[in-house]
């Protein structure tokens, strides 16, 4: 898996919040372009 460097991370939150906010938003992303592509 690549990090998403389009997505900031903050530092602010915990890694563990961070990780799966970063996992859950680019997977929602991912879904999202590839529904608007569509």
């Amino acid at each position: 898996m690549t990090a998403p460097s389009a997505l900031p991370a903050p530092h602010d939150t915990p890694l563990d919040l961070g990780g799966r906010t970063a996992l859950v938003t680019g997977a929602a992303g991912g879904i999202g372009r590839a529904c608007a592509l569509r």
